[in-house]
Order: structure tokens, then sequence, then C-alpha cells
């Protein structure tokens, strides 16, 4: 007969026997990606997507026939660039979703073509934009540069300056160099415009970011024109610019001559020369013109510093070190040939 432990054991599992190996468990298939149930569900929906993509181009396709001439047109079925717009612009978006990049960036294309041809400027522009967002790298740079053009033939250049600046930050420096460009040039163009500061202070930003220090002086200098334009002549965005007039010129080069003439001439604007920016850009100028490694320091960690865009801060403080120069003794001059220092103490002056 059985004991109460022995049945104790074998109705809850308790027994205490070291040769009794424990059941392995379920091996994990999902740990590390998806299960196969949710790969297969994702397949089947790109495949409607696909499907649904390809539905809305062969519709705008059927809008758009080639154009003929002559007789045979006045037969044939007119082009409708308006409603094939629409069609187009579903079946990229369906593309899109699908991870179809090239078709997606074909149909939008065909897409911003119908919409101008519709006079919808505004819309082509966005379209391109869309485009450009999953494009590879070079062709991302010259749809971003469509979609700015655009932009700007629909009256909103500002808009165009935009795109291009938020696009060039996700491209390389050499692709990105003429993409700020433009931008820097259309924002140029709307220098009356109380928003052309703020733009034109990104792409002073993205110069001195990259390096760009005469790039972004020119930049300032567009920027200083546009605050003057939109009657900003007074305050610290007024004094934060012309304070990176100063710290700019060093930058570039360590030209202190021209920081110099730079900083006397920004001395003239009204509340100028008593701001904390003024104090910021004096304090490194000084270093510069009389080496200083003491002052130097204390100015790259003033509070005044902290005043200027960040950006142009964090160019202030990567300026390198001022050289302090060193004045070497005078050579010993020799005595004439034949004598001692003490004869020629001895010789008469015949000057």
């Amino acid at each position: 007969m059985a004991s109460y432990a022995d049945n104790r054991n074998a109705l809850f599992g308790t027994s205490k026997d070291a040769s009794a190996k424990p059941k392995p468990q379920k091996k994990s298939y999902t740990l590390g990606g998806q299960s196969k149930a949710a790969q297969q569900r994702q397949r089947e929906r790109q495949a409607q997507l696909k499907q649904r993509g390809d539905d809305f181009y062969a519709a705008a396709e059927a809008l758009m026939p080639p154009k003929k001439t002559g007789f045979a047109a006045l037969m044939a079925k007119q082009p409708n660039p308006l409603l094939a717009s629409s069609e187009y612009g579903k079946a990229a978006d369906a593309y899109a979703a699908a991870g179809l990049n090239e078709k997606a960036i074909d149909s939008y294309r065909k897409a911003a073509r119908c919409h101008n041809e519709s006079n919808a400027a505004h819309t082509a522009a966005r379209c391109l934009e869309k485009a450009a967002l999953i494009a590879s790298e070079g062709e991302k740079a010259k749809l971003a540069g469509e979609s700015a053009d655009t932009w700007a033939m629909a009256g909103e250049p500002l808009r165009g300056a935009e795109v291009a600046l938020k696009l060039a930050s996700s491209l390389n420096v050499d692709a990105a160099r003429p993409l700020v460009s433009k931008a820097t040039d259309l924002a140029g163009s709307c220098v009356g415009s109380p928003h052309a500061p703020e733009l034109l202070q990104k792409v002073v930003g993205y110069y001195c970011s990259k390096g760009y220090y005469r790039e972004a002086l020119q930049a300032n200098d567009t920027l200083l024109e546009a605050l003057d334009r939109a009657r900003m002549a007074e305050g610290a965005p007024l004094y934060r610019c012309l304070a990176a007039q100063t710290i700019l010129a060093l930058a570039d080069g360590s030209d202190v001559q021209k920081a110099d003439q730079n900083f006397l001439e920004s001395l003239g604007r009204d509340g100028y020369a008593a701001s904390k920016q003024a104090q910021a850009a004096e304090d490194l100028l000084q270093c510069f013109k009389v080496p200083n490694d003491e002052a130097f320091d204390d100015a790259v960690a003033s509070p005044a510093l902290q005043s200027l865009d960040h950006a142009v801060a964090q160019v202030a403080k990567a300026l390198p070190r001022p050289v302090i120069a060193v004045e070497s003794a005078a050579p010993a001059v020799a005595p004439a040939p034949g004598l001692t220092l003490d004869d020629e103490d001895e010789l008469p002056d015949l000057t």
C-alpha cells in the first residue's frame, strides 16, 4: 500500500528525486523578430497596397492618353490632368505605404506634373516634397530643389526655403550645400517679411555647425538686412546678429582687423554698446588684439557668451587660442676686429 508521502508526491509533483529531470521549456519563436503569422499578415498587407497602387496608377494613365495631332485629335480622348493628378497621388501614397519607393516617386512626379498643368503649383510642390522624403541620397537633393523652386513659383519662396533647409539636414555636406544656398537665396528674396529672419538664422546655424564660417558670415549679412527691413532695429535678435558678425569674422581665418571693423560699425546701433551681446563680442575681440591666455579663458566662460545664439556661442568656444608673441632678446653687438669690449668703451664717439 502506498504511503501518504507517495500519494502526495504523485498528486502534486513534489518529489525530491534528484534523478527526475525538469521538463524543457517550449522554445520561443518570436524573440528577436516577428512571428511567422505576423510576417504573413505584413506580406498580405503589402500585396494589397501594391494592388491598390496599381489600380490607381492604371486609372491615372487612362486619364492621360498620348496627345494626338491633326484630324485624329478631333476624335481622340483628351487628357484630363485634373482628375489624373488625384489618381496618381493615391497610387503614390499606396506604393509608399507598401515600401515600393521607386514606384511611389514616379507616381509623385507624374502627380506633380498634372498639378502644374492644372495651375495647382502648391499641390505640385507638396508632391515633390513627399517624393524627396523617401528618395535616395542623390535623388533627394534633386527633388528637394525642384520642390523649393515650385514653392517659389507658387508665390511662397519662404516655404520653399524651409523645405530646402529641412531636407538638407538629412544629406551629406556636399549634397546639402546647394540646397542651403538655395534656401538663403529664397529667404533673401523676402527680406521684408517678418518670417525671413527666423529662417535665415537657421541657415547661419547650419553653416556654423558645419564649419563654413565664410558662408555663415554672408548669411548673417543677409539676416542683418532682413532684421532692418522687417523693422526689428532694436532688441536681442539684432544684438545677437551684430555680435555674430564679430565672432564669425574671428572664426574666418582669425581676421582680427575685419572683426574689429565690424564691431566698431556695430557700436553705432542704438542700445547695442550696453548689451550683453556686445560685451561678449568685445571680450573675445580684445583677447585677439592683445593676446592673453587668462582673459581668453574668462571670455569663453563668461555668462555674456550664453546670450548669443547657440550655434554662434559654440563657434566662439571653438576659436583657436590667440598666439602670444614672445619677444626675442636683442643680439649682442660684436666688438670691432682686433679690439676687446673694454677697448671699445674707450673709443671716441664720432657721431
